[in-house]
């Protein structure tokens, strides 16, 4: 590619406020950058069009409840750890599976102190500021069809494994936050690449591998470019056998 470059940069969506300042290499590459490109375009998430097509999306038509998905075991469950959280099922009864996995995911995480405000999103914040041009690597549109359609077949697998994932959240959390910053992709293909390969391959598959192949043309077409872009994607994307 001769002198042409990009920096490919591995983020954690969701941090604390004491994960900042961010690692010094990345205030490098964005300082060396002319452009950022983030995995969708942030401004238009954040649009109560975007809110509106994703709940639409992850709504159950009206003849269908959550409930028809599980088995009586994960059922039970899940109304018990509903009920730990004040909670009821009949909250979540018109939505699809994979947004109550989501939301479930989200609350614990934020009980932690972890919030919305993730290294993408600080990046696309200070990239506005300085008047940096963003791309993106999927449409809302792709984005919304993948929530959507998360876990599509395996619904009662999938909520057995967020039940089970969220016990071991307040421990691994931090570790993944740690490994990030240390760089320690082996320990973060541990914590986080193996585990959902072998419990959970249709959603890795989906999630990580399907997205990594349509990425791969736009970032090799990034780099025929003269501008120096700053690629910031999710780390899960760049570590293991098919990061």
């Amino acid at each position: 590619a001769g002198p042409n470059r990009l920096f490919l940069a591995g983020t954690i969506h969701l941090l604390r406020a004491s994960d900042f300042p961010l690692p010094a290499s990345f205030e490098s590459a964005y300082a060396q950058s002319t452009q950022l490109v983030f995995e969708t375009d942030i401004d238009s998430t954040r649009q109560t069009a975007f809110q509106n097509q994703l709940i639409a999306a992850v709504s159950l038509p009206p003849e269908r409840q959550i409930s028809d998905f599980f088995s009586p075991q994960t059922l039970r469950k899940l109304e018990t750890y509903l009920h730990s959280r004040q909670l009821t099922l009949k909250q979540f009864s018109h939505f699809k599976p994979s947004m109550l996995s989501m939301t479930l995911t989200l609350l614990e995480l934020s009980k932690l102190g972890i919030g919305s405000d993730g290294v993408d999103q600080y990046y696309y914040e200070r990239a506005r500021l300085d008047h940096k041009p963003t791309l993106a690597l999927e449409s809302v549109q792709q984005q919304i069809e993948f929530l959507a359609s998360m876990g599509e077949g395996q619904e009662d697998q999938m909520i057995e494994q967020t039940l089970e994932d969220i016990k071991t959240l307040p421990v691994e959390f931090p570790l993944m936050i740690q490994s990030w910053r240390d760089g320690d992709s082996k320990q973060l293909e541990t914590l986080f690449i193996e585990p959902m390969k072998s419990e959970f391959n249709a959603v890795y598959q989906q999630l990580l591998v399907e997205r990594n192949q349509n990425w791969l043309p736009q970032i090799n077409a990034l780099l025929q470019t003269p501008d120096t872009e700053m690629v910031l994607v999710g780390c899960a994307h760049l570590i293991g056998e098919d990061g």
